[in-house]
């Protein structure tokens, strides 16, 4: 049995990666803002799952935030709930079109998939550098980390940030000697709310993105790119010269 934390699983990939890893007999502990669906998630599972409410743009304590309600005082109450923890998932992520840089949205973005990615992630290895276990981190980031995205300026930059901070956690794991793995996901487009009432190509049924999302976690990836369609579309894209990029109407 692990003892999990999720982070974003009120709906789409987190929930249902809660669900797979609940209904394998696994202590799951999940947190969102939106905690109504929480507990319809625990009503479902109401031995395998316990709930918190988070927002991962709550201040951290260093900012005047309360301790308790900031994203590392969560993962701490979470922590201590379940006596431990084998494995956390960062689900959490903010992300829009918007063109006209409305700075709202800009900064609601970097809050969640920079702030709050980085309160979880630091939190996660200064546990994971002491346990006498293995723990493993996972973050979902994004195929729209591979380019800067016009239209998606402050999300394919915030997605790249936790690629690369994901990559530096590795190598400072290996320099120190921590039992850890740092697993970076990059999926493509996803049927979730996430995208609603907007047609992608290429998009993935839930189901069948969890699961091979859920293959790469349990088999400790580093970084993986979800589904092979993806990747060989991102493989062209990082082969695209920046002359020609930018001229791309991507909408």
């Amino acid at each position: 049995m692990k003892r999990i934390i999720i982070f974003g699983a009120s709906s789409g990939i987190g929930a249902e990666l809660a669900r797979s890893y609940a209904a394998e007999g696994n202590m799951v502990a999940v947190a969102a803002r939106r905690e109504e669906m929480l507990k319809e998630l625990q009503r479902e599972y109401p031995i395998n799952i316990m709930t918190f409410r988070a927002d991962m743009e709550a201040l951290p304590q260093e900012e005047g935030g309360a301790a308790q309600e900031s994203p590392r005082g969560k993962f701490l109450q979470m922590l201590e709930a379940l006596g431990g923890v084998d494995l956390v998932i960062y689900c959490s992520g903010v992300g829009r079109q918007n063109a006209e840089l409305q700075m709202q949205v800009e900064y609601s973005t970097i809050n969640v998939n920079v702030r709050g990615f980085t309160a979880i992630a630091a939190a996660v290895a200064e546990y994971g550098s002491t346990a006498q276990y293995h723990v493993q981190f996972a973050t979902i980031s994004s195929i729209a980390s591979t380019r800067g995205i016009g239209i998606s300026a402050s999300y394919s930059a915030t997605k790249m940030y936790q690629v690369r901070y994901m990559e530096s956690l590795r190598q400072l794991a290996a320099v120190k000697g921590w039992d850890m793995t740092f697993t970076t996901i990059k999926p493509g487009f996803i049927a979730t709310d996430f995208i609603k009432g907007r047609n992608y190509p290429l998009t993935m049924r839930l189901p069948y993105a969890s699961r091979k999302i859920k293959d790469a976690i349990d088999a400790r990836r580093q970084s993986v790119t979800i589904d092979w369609r993806w990747a060989m579309v991102v493989s062209l894209w990082r082969l695209i010269p920046h002359c020609l990029w930018r001229r791309l109407k991507i909408r």
